[in-house]
């Protein structure tokens, strides 16, 4: 394989901090550009570079001299008056191979360039163009394509204020096919790839596909651009953006979560971002998380909308985000629906899936495409279906309490964290849950497998924030830890007795707790799940599979009350202290979200400060660590 890297321009921005030197000879991180480069491409077994060079060429030459080629073919050639990007490409084509990778010579790049050549190789494309969304959509030169990467136009800037656009930006990086440049060979005026070479490509009835991917390649041909490659080489953040590395990533549910759940959205019109959610979503693209949405769209198989339609909705929420600043790196949506009987509906997507939510589908695509360690992500959604998602996919989840807000009760699951909004999301998630769990690794210090951890607090405290936390440690350490939420065994309304205990269904749960703190060999339970909408019970609604050096964490107001159950020295015991005036807003928001008006609310919160504060607190007692998460600003809790 051959690449093409095109240096022949003169930098004349640059003048003032590189002289007399060609822009790709720059200074980033103690070596030139064009080594940075050249090494990366070599790395991807290319071993044929053409460097077509102009202004201070020499120094080029003699450069690459200096290194010995670094041990390949490299050949520098004088691509003569300018004839912009595509004409200087034109003027060497009988020294190009069948197909070849084309290089900006002022951009810094760190990409998977073995992925980029396979997916061009897999389509056999005239040419294809790898693309990734900015912070900047409104001001940028877009690309617009099919749902299969297909190119199908071209939109320059500036653009239509009443049309929404795709946020798919050309990185000026390109593999091409030699032949499929012979109609141009002969073209004498100036050619660029992006503004003419390719739109023209595009008519003329050429398949240009799209490589989407997130990975570092920037132009650093101003000295702010250049400031900005040298900072971002020197932090890490080139190298750590490339696919051939793990990626951290947020996969987003979109109604209910990104913007407004009107119900089915079937037209743009109907599209309205979440407050705060584009400034969350900016929050994460800066700190490095690939953010990607997955979302059911049965609206496609209803009938309701057609694809095209759902893609202009998809562009107006990229168009919205983009004025934000904000964008997210894919967009992966399930059309199908398995039940029938719609007017107008699509036969053919009325078909049980692998994408359709809680399916794990979706998220498999995406971890592939774009090497995603499960480990480190999460899934943000507001309804009981991300949450079963996230538990299939073995990947960390929260519920966002817009939307549904988890009461739609359609999967009787329980998420890891509880927030309020996305914006109270991407908080917990850079700001809060990395001192949270330095504070669950000193907490932990000595437990060793086959011990339990209790965690008790009054209600929406942070008992079960703390436990997630807890859990996630043990399991970092190579621990098998399960998480046992005693709000499972709440008993139904009617059979409620007098104060906190009689709320629980305590023999039940001491019987459970025996045997799973005794099982012998590994072994599978059922679990039951209370409904706090509902307030209904459901009986063996989750599994859980433990082993004799499976850690529980028992979390729960009632939970002191029961280390008796664990033999002496196998029990750690927690007590979650809050600030009261911050839990009694806890405790009304939450009975508010349910449907409960204010005042009732209130009085909720007062009958239990009488049956249940005195004996929680006096639990308190029993506990080896005292923790005040508001110390560490825990924005919200369950539990």
């Amino acid at each position: 394989m051959q690449a093409v890297v095109l240096a022949g321009g003169r930098g004349t921005r640059l003048r003032g901090r590189i002289g007399d030197l060609p822009k790709s000879l720059a200074n980033i991180g103690g070596k030139p550009l064009l080594e940075h480069q050249i090494v990366l491409a070599k790395q991807h077994g290319i071993e044929k570079i053409l460097i077509l060079v102009n202004h201070a060429a020499e120094q080029i030459v003699e450069f690459c001299n200096q290194r010995e080629n670094w041990g390949i073919d490299v050949l520098c050639v004088d691509d003569g008056a300018p004839r912009g990007t595509a004409g200087a490409v034109l003027s060497v084509l009988d020294l190009l191979d069948d197909d070849f990778l084309t290089i900006y010579g002022d951009t810094m790049l760190d990409v998977d360039l073995t992925r980029f050549k396979c997916f061009h190789e897999k389509h056999k494309a005239a040419a294809t163009i790898f693309t990734h969304p900015n912070d900047h959509p409104h001001d940028s030169d877009l690309i617009e394509t099919s749902e299969d990467g297909i190119v199908t136009a071209f939109h320059p800037y500036p653009h239509d204020p009443g049309f929404f656009y795709p946020n798919k930006v050309s990185a000026a990086l390109y593999y091409i096919r030699r032949q499929a440049l012979f109609p141009w060979r002969s073209t004498v005026t100036p050619l660029d790839f992006g503004k003419d070479l390719f739109p023209e490509m595009l008519r003329a009835g050429a398949e240009i596909r799209s490589y989407s991917s997130p990975e570092y390649i920037k132009d650093a041909g101003t000295p702010a651009r250049l400031d900005k490659v040298c900072a971002d080489f020197a932090s890490g953040r080139i190298a750590r953006a490339s696919l051939a590395s793990p990626q951290k990533a947020v996969f987003l549910d979109r109604d209910g979560c990104i913007n407004v759940d009107h119900g089915h959205i079937d037209r743009p019109e109907r599209f309205e971002l979440i407050e705060g959610a584009a400034a969350a979503i900016a929050c994460f693209n800066r700190a490095e998380y690939r953010t990607i949405v997955v979302t059911n769209q049965p609206v496609v198989a209803r009938g309701d909308c057609s694809i095209r339609d759902l893609r202009m909705i998809h562009n107006k929420m990229e168009s919205e985000l983009g004025r934000c600043g904000a964008f997210v790196d894919a967009i992966y949506f399930c059309p199908h629906h398995p039940d029938r009987g719609f007017v107008g509906e699509v036969e053919a997507l009325k078909v049980r899936c692998k994408c359709r939510k809680p399916a794990t589908g979706l998220i498999d695509e995406a971890v592939e495409a774009f090497n995603i360690d499960r480990s480190q992500s999460w899934i943000i959604g507001d309804s009981s279906t991300d949450i079963a998602l996230a538990k299939r996919s073995g990947i960390r989840s929260i519920l966002v309490e817009t939307g549904a807000g988890g009461l739609d009760s359609k999967y009787h699951v329980m998420p890891d964290y509880t927030v309020s909004d996305l914006s109270e999301a991407a908080k917990l998630i850079l700001t809060v849950h990395p001192t949270l769990i330095d504070t669950a690794s000193d907490l932990i210090a000595h437990v060793k497998p086959g011990d339990v951890c209790f965690v008790g607090g009054l209600s929406r405290s942070g008992k079960s924030v703390l436990s997630s936390a807890i859990a996630e440690v043990l399991r970092g350490r190579g621990f098998d830890a399960q998480v046992v939420a005693l709000d499972r065994w709440i008993r139904p309304v009617a059979d409620r007795e007098p104060t906190v205990i009689g709320r629980y269904d305590m023999n039940e749960i001491r019987k459970v707790l025996r045997r799973l703190v005794g099982v012998r060999s590994r072994e599978t339970h059922d679990l039951p799940y209370y409904d706090k909408l509902s307030r209904a019970s459901h009986p063996r609604s989750e599994k859980i599979t433990i082993s004799p050096e499976t850690v529980l964490v028992v979390e729960g107001a009632v939970a002191l009350s029961l280390c008796d159950v664990v033999l002496h020295g196998r029990a750690h015991t927690f007590f979650v202290d809050i600030d009261e005036e911050l839990r009694r807003c806890r405790v009304t928001r939450e009975y508010s979200r349910r449907g409960v008006d204010r005042e009732a609310a209130a009085s909720i919160y007062s009958s239990r400060q009488k049956d249940e504060a005195p004996i929680v607190l006096a639990s308190r007692a029993r506990a080896e660590h005292c923790i005040q998460l508001r110390a560490i600003e825990l924005i919200e809790a369950v539990g």
